[in-house]
């Protein structure tokens, strides 16, 4: 048994998840992509689309532009502020350095789901996946990376997959229909990030640390609506530990 013991110790350092197991300098692009798209810190949700979501109109419509299978995902472009990671213009590519995870949603099939990412964007897991992509063996050294890794002002919140926005003037509603609730808390964005209209991209949600969780809360349920469809992810908060804090 005595001999078996440092078989098994090394097996489970190699089942176990990259964000436990080693430095995220060492993270590979496999590791990044797990992080970003299936992770204590990344959820997939499944909607199911009704009305004029499942046509190919916008929802007011409008036909949508750009590729109506949503498979594009889009760019990380540079910060907005201290460490808020934004979309650029231009849909990126997912193996590239500062691309987006390729999780985006598919339209089509029967019944035409809408499957997104819920990613908890301002969590320094995410974070530190997104500096190794675009700064590979510098992002423990880029003064730019540390700035992202160090800002902690905010709670970030960034849903993948949607189909292209719909009108600028739908913000206040977006806004009206979103927030982020444990028991006795219940925050509203103060922001939400809209990839420009007709186009393919992340949608980020910006909330103020007016009520920090905390792992008392146990679980955290983030709450949207796209075009009278009901959006839910919950967060399991103890599994989103990173060096044994707490990572949102």
């Amino acid at each position: 048994m005595k001999k078996l013991a440092p078989i098994l110790f090394a097996f489970c350092l190699f089942a176990a998840d990259p964000w436990q197991s080693k430095p995220f300098t060492e993270w590979s692009e496999k590791d990044i992509n797990k992080i970003l798209t299936n992770s204590p810190w990344s959820r997939v949700v499944s909607v199911e689309l009704r009305g004029s979501l499942a046509s190919p109109t916008d929802g007011l419509g409008r036909e949508r532009m750009g590729d109506p299978t949503g498979n594009r995902p889009a760019t990380m472009g540079p910060t907005t502020g201290p460490g808020v990671m934004v979309p650029s213009p231009n849909p990126g590519d997912a193996n590239r350095p500062g691309g987006a995870a390729d999780n985006t949603g598919q339209l089509g099939g029967e019944g035409h789901s809408l499957v997104l990412t819920v990613r908890w964007q301002s969590a320094l897991a995410v974070k530190q996946a997104l500096m190794r992509r675009k700064y590979g063996a510098e992002a423990a050294t880029s003064p730019d990376a540390k700035k992202v890794l160090d800002e902690n002002s905010v709670y970030m919140l960034a849903v993948s997959g949607l189909p292209p926005a719909a009108a600028p003037e739908l913000k206040a509603a977006i806004l009206s229909e979103t927030g982020l609730s444990a028991k006795g808390k219940d925050l509203r964005p103060s922001d939400v990030l809209l990839p420009p209209p007709g186009k393919i991209g992340e949608t980020f949600f910006i909330f103020q640390k007016t009520t920090p969780f905390t792992l008392d809360d146990k679980d955290v349920e983030f709450v949207t609506k796209l075009a009278g469809h009901d959006i839910r992810c919950k967060f399991r908060l103890k599994d989103m530990l990173l060096q044994g804090d707490l990572a949102l």
